[in-house]
């Protein structure tokens, strides 16, 4: 009979929940890819006539001019929906963004949109202080907060409104980009349609908060009960807060068909790596046991510690082992890239290998540097998190 305080015991506990905790990421692999299939592109279908149309305000909040801000701002321009206006939150009145909003709002008169310029101190959070006079001004009972690299379709607002039932709060696109030339476009392509889409369709299907604030839509209603989105300015991830606030209250939130667009203008390596190390600190102060379940999570950790299991449980060769571990992922992170593409990627398959490699070594060693810095750079601020979530500013010392 087994001793449950014997080193042997716990040793073989231990590999034995390694294994199941490795057969539960192969799960996540085939429900991504299966969900991803039903749920991803579908057709979007208009309301029947006798249906009227909920009005949709969309805020808009901008910071700074990239080379394709005029054309991602302009596709809001042209949405194919009926009862819509569109809110402009500009905080810097130097800004140059400030003409080229100018120049559309000018382009199209028939479309509702307005310009605001100033921002309001509610709190810590910039954008949230940047939206939150065209929130106050927002006339309509539907809420879309989308960020200024986002590049929508004519019809994605309809698809996003289609998904709105009466238990639903919250409909939010997945993360996703734009076909883009280069390397660093490559890295981010892959990132979003294979580890960050995985993680995003699975909690889709088991109803867990994985919410990214880029493009989503709200009811403004079920906000204004808890003071309106100055309620969440404490707060850097104010996104997944709107979606637990609403959780807490009963209500659900779920995706739309269409990936979000990110259409920024800069792409480099340096400053999507810096954004990534961003989302584990936030990550980890919202929710800190991803201090542990993030770096199990990774193709080569995971497949390592799962093949010295495999051979201590099972004298199955770790070298194997591993080898089919990485390849069978790889295969599954290809497959899933393409459903989320809905079509061919904008790169041949020695550019995913490459790409995929360096994400999956690049991966653990940002969670390592995340965890060293707890600071935050967002722009020129930089803030502290606390646990939980809250944040404050980390004002510059002035020399004397």
């Amino acid at each position: 009979m087994l001793d449950p305080l014997s080193p042997t015991f716990t040793v073989d506990v231990l590999a034995l929940g390694i294994i199941i905790g490795w057969l539960f990421v192969w799960s996540m692999h085939l429900i991504a890819i299966i969900y991803g299939k039903y749920r991803l592109h579908r057709k979007v279908l208009k309301y029947p006539a006798e249906h009227p149309y909920p009005g949709v305000s969309i805020l808009k909040p901008l910071m700074g001019v990239d080379p394709h801000l005029l054309g991602n701002l302009e596709t809001y321009f042209t949405l194919s929906y009926p009862k819509y206006e569109l809110l402009i939150c500009i905080e810097d009145e130097s800004d140059p963004a400030i003409m080229i909003a100018k120049s559309l709002i000018e382009k199209y008169p028939t479309v509702d949109a307005r310009l605001f310029i100033g921002g309001e101190d509610v709190g810590v959070n910039p954008k949230i202080n940047n939206m939150q006079p065209g929130y106050a001004a927002s006339k309509y009972e539907l809420i879309m907060i989308s960020d200024s690299g986002i590049r929508v379709k004519e019809d994605t607002l309809l698809d996003m409104v289609s998904y709105m039932k009466d238990d639903i709060a919250l409909v939010h696109q997945m993360p996703f980009t734009c076909d883009r030339d280069g390397f660093a476009a490559t890295f981010e392509k892959i990132y979003f349609g294979t580890i960050q889409s995985r993680i995003y369709l699975s909690a889709e299907f088991f109803s867990i908060i994985c919410h990214t604030g880029m493009s989503t839509l709200m009811r403004k209603k079920l906000l204004d009960e808890v003071g309106g989105i100055r309620a969440f300015g404490c707060y850097l991830a104010e996104d997944y807060f709107f979606a637990k606030s609403l959780r807490d209250r009963g209500w659900k939130s779920c995706i739309s068909s269409q990936p979000a667009l990110q259409n920024s203008g800069i792409c480099d390596i340096s400053s999507f790596q810096k954004r990534l190390t961003r989302w584990v600190k936030l990550r980890v102060a919202m929710v800190p046991f991803t201090i542990i379940l993030e770096p199990l999570s990774e193709c080569l950790i995971l497949g390592a510690i799962a093949a010295f299991s495999a051979n201590y449980l099972f004298k199955w060769d770790p070298l194997v082992f591993y080898l089919v571990h990485v390849l069978v992922w790889f295969l599954l992170d290809w497959i899933l890239l393409s459903t989320v593409q809905a079509g061919s990627v904008p790169f041949n398959k020695f550019d995913f290998v490459i790409g995929w490699l360096f994400r999956e070594c690049s991966g653990p060693y940002l969670f390592i540097c995340a965890l060293i810095d707890q600071t935050i750079q967002w722009r020129t601020r930089t803030f502290r998190l606390r646990w939980g979530g809250i944040a404050e500013e980390i004002k510059p010392k002035i020399k004397l």
